[in-house]
Order: C-alpha cells, then structure tokens, then sequence
C-alpha cells in the first residue's frame, strides 16, 4: 500500500509541477498543489485519524458523552498540529436522545412471530409495557392525507414506507414533518418507518422535524421484510396487531459545540475560505463513513498543509458541525453567529459523501463557481476529480444548506453513491468499509482544491437574498426553500 502511494504521489508531482505558478504566480509556490495532494496521499494520516474517530471513540449522537469526546479528541487534535484560534463554539439543542437498550416488538394477530425494530432517532420511549394497537397503513403523509384519514388513525399503530413519504418530500421538509407530526395529534398510538432497509438492520430518518425536538409519538424503524408482511397481510383484508417496545433517554437544552480552527492566510484582509464536515453520527454503526472520513479528511488537510510550510493568501477556516443529522442543526448555529461577517466568507466546501474515490464537486452552477473548479482542472483531473455536477438535488441535505441560502458560493464534494448509500444511517458504517487508498484520493482533491480557492487572487462573487431566490426558482428549488423558510430551518 505504501508503494502504490508513493508511485500515486511520484505522478501527481510531474503532472501538477507547474500548477502553482499557473493558478496564481504572485502567490502560490511553484508546485505547491502538487506538494499539497503528495504529502496527503503518501503522509496517510486521514485512515488513522477516522480509525481513531470510529473504533476509538464510536458512535457520536448529538449531545451525547461520546459527541462530548470526539470534540475535545478534535480541539486536541488541531492543536497538536500548531493551528491558530483553535476553540468550541456552543449551540443549544432543544433535546438530546439516546436509546437506552434495544428496542422489542412482536405481531400479535393474525399469529404470532418477533418483529425487527429499532427505536426512531428522537422518538419518546414509549410507555410501560409498551405500544399496542392495530396496524393502518398510511400511504401518503402530506398533513391533507393525513387529516382525510383522521377516523382510521386513531388509536392505531401507522405504517408508513419510502412510497409514502415521497411525496411529502417533494412538497418540502417542512411539510413532510407536519404530516409525520399530524399523525400524533389525530391519535395515533405509535408509527412505524418502513425505510426500505433488511430485517436486522435500521436506517436511521430522524423524526424530529428538523428542529432536534423530541417527536409527539413512538415511533421506531421496521425491518424491510417485516414491512412487506404486514402490507401483505393489509392487502389480504387481515387485521395486523403489533407491540413494541423501547426506553430512549432524553435531555431538555443541551449545549453542543462546533469545532473550529485556522491556518492563517498571508493577507488577513483577503476573509477566508471554510471547509467542513459533520462531527456527528447516528448510534447505530459507528460513523466511519458519515461523516467520519470527512472529518478525518480535515484533520488530514490540515497536518498536510502545516507540514508542506504552505501559506494561502485568504485563511482557511476549519469547521466540524454538529447536529447535522438532526437537521443541519450545527451549520444553521453557525451562520446565525457569524452572519454579519459572512461577506469575508470567499466559499465553503464541504465533504459528507463518505469516503470513496471522488470524481468532482457539486456546484450551484453560480457565477464563478465552475469557473474556479476549470481553473484547477489539471490537478483534479490528476486524481480523477475533474467532473463539475449541478448540486441542487443535494442542496437542502448538506451543511452547504445554509451557506447556500445566505449566497456564499459553495462546493459538495461528489463521491460514488452506491457503496456508501448501502451502509448510511444502518449499522454498518463502521471501519471496516473504509478504503484507506480511496479515503487519500478523497482528502487530497479536498485540500487541493480549498488551497486553490484560498490562494485565487480574485473573490467569487456571492449572491444578494433577491438573487438567491430567483436561482433556486430557476432550478425548480423555490417552493422547498420557501417552505423550509416557513418552517424555520433557513
């Protein structure tokens, strides 16, 4: 493996040597991207860092003693690599959660068999002896569908899978959470989340309507194969009745830091550049991938950088989010804070696809934005991260949200979908999926092209609130901004 590294970085060096020079001859040292993307890839460090992350410390819930560890595993971390201003910056979650052993649940009738289910992220516990009632299957979750079906929810247990949660998807986050939320207050006893995903396993959707709030009813995620039977046994005219049972412990206002660093730029006045990931994970798995290895990734940046005796022209901020997996909960506390200085923000990256080989980034396809990314071609195109995408399907499902929203220029890195989608959110993202080879390639595009973009002599532009608007409009993203507005996510 070493070998194959050092023939990586032995390439990248005669392809990229004259880079530097021709991204900003005032600025950047001859080679210096070349430099950058070598000592990443050969230095190693971004598999150690997430092997320490995941197997060392574990799954990272929001809030939790574990999140409490990975931070302060964090701060030491920048510092012992001689970074500036390394500090917390704290949030208030309104609720924490953690479950509080394993969930049980049975079919009751028409027979009898043990059921697959895992407490839902921020469902309340449920009471003792547990949930019991009949099954009804809801087949669209939009609060009208919801409201219509009012006289077969009550008291009932409801079903409802990836087909009925798509279209209150597309009508917006907001208003997928106001239906899910509706099926409480027509009194339902309890929900059950068919995700798509195999008995024995769960994928994680977090009932909290993106607020980090505890939900108004237990809910738990059933196993796929369970699911099917009892839409099955629905379909058949049977009456399905289910318990279940879970304890989940919850804390009201709990604050929860941010991690933050820099590496200062050789003109302070030039603002700065940010690259982040989320520090935060589901507890079911450990974490390696989401967002592990974009943490790690960071650290690793950050080690290689230091280590080269590189200096941008603009800083580069350091940030690890937390409760992105409750709703973006940590970016959004982030720009509320530093709202009136994002005018000094020259872009934002961000790096949560896992940790596979990455073939470019997502854009906004904003004045500026591909232009950046053309300028760097040749050094992404040595790793194989040449491509430019149009980033708006993923544009409200990343801590780039509300940057976006607030008209900064950002960049998603783009990796392969397919292996990390099969373990996201589901107990296996653990270690053992990582690809020490790939997780290199990945750091490096990320830390070539933040350095890149610090080092430009000229600003990306950024966009006024009216503009922001009428590009989403123009993408066909206007009505879920408007409605994540309204729901006070942006």
């Amino acid at each position: 493996m070493a070998m194959r590294k050092r023939t990586l970085a032995a390439s990248l060096t005669l392809c990229l040597l004259p880079l530097g020079a021709q991204m900003a001859p005032r600025a950047a040292p001859p080679g210096a991207l070349s430099r950058l993307a070598g000592e990443i890839i050969v230095g190693g460090r971004a598999y150690n860092y997430d092997r320490e992350l995941a197997d060392g410390i574990g799954p990272r819930l929001t809030g939790s003693a574990n999140y409490r560890r990975a931070v302060a595993w964090a701060v030491a971390q920048f510092r012992a690599l001689g970074l500036s201003d390394v500090h917390r910056e704290p949030w208030t979650i309104p609720d924490t959660w953690q479950p509080d052993g394993p969930a049980t649940a049975r079919l009751l009738a028409p027979h009898q068999q043990f059921l697959h289910l895992v407490s839902e992220g921020w469902s309340p516990s449920t009471p003792p002896g547990g949930v019991r009632g009949k099954v009804v299957y809801l087949a669209d979750v939009r609060p009208a569908a919801v409201r219509a079906a009012a006289g077969a929810i009550a008291g009932a247990i409801v079903l409802v899978d990836e087909a009925s949660l798509a279209p209150g998807f597309a009508a917006g986050q907001g208003a997928l959470f106001d239906g899910i939320r509706r099926i409480g207050e027509e009194g339902a006893r309890g929900l059950l989340f068919g995700l798509g995903v195999r008995n024995g396993a769960s994928n994680m959707f977090g009932d909290t309507g993106f607020t980090g709030t505890v939900a108004n009813l237990p809910a738990g995620n059933l196993g796929l194969e369970d699911t099917l039977l009892l839409k099955r046994l629905l379909a058949r005219g049977e009456a399905p009745v289910v318990v279940f049972s879970f304890h989940n412990r919850i804390r009201p206002r709990v604050t929860v830091n941010n991690v933050v660093a820099e590496i200062p730029g050789r003109d302070r006045g030039a603002g700065y550049v940010l690259v982040a990931a989320h520090l935060d994970s589901w507890q079911a798995g450990t974490g390696a991938q989401d967002d592990g290895t974009g943490v790690a990734s960071l650290l690793a940046i950050a080690r290689a950088i230091q280590a080269a005796g590189l200096r941008p022209r603009r800083t580069i901020r350091f940030v690890l989010f937390g409760g992105e997996e409750e709703g973006l909960l940590g970016s959004r506390a982030y720009v509320r804070r530093h709202r009136a200085g994002l005018g000094r923000c020259a872009a934002v990256l961000i790096t949560d696809n896992g940790g596979g080989a990455p073939s470019g980034w997502f854009t906004m396809h904003r004045a500026g934005e591909d232009r950046a990314l053309a300028a760097i071609a040749p050094a992404l195109d040595a790793l194989g991260a040449g491509q430019t995408y149009g980033g708006h399907d993923f544009v409200f499902s990343a801590d780039s949200a509300p940057f976006v929203a607030a008209g900064v220029p950002c960049f998603l890195l783009s990796a392969p979908m397919g292996p990390y989608l099969r373990i996201h959110h589901q107990p296996g993202d653990t270690f053992d999926k990582v690809n020490q080879r790939d997780l290199g390639i990945s750091a490096a595009v990320v830390g070539v092209t933040t350095f890149a973009l610090a080092d430009m002599p000229a600003r990306l532009p950024r966009l006024a609130p009216a503009a922001v608007a009428a590009q989403l409009k123009a993408l066909g993203l206007l009505t879920q901004y408007d409605d994540m507005k309204a729901h006070g996510i942006f």
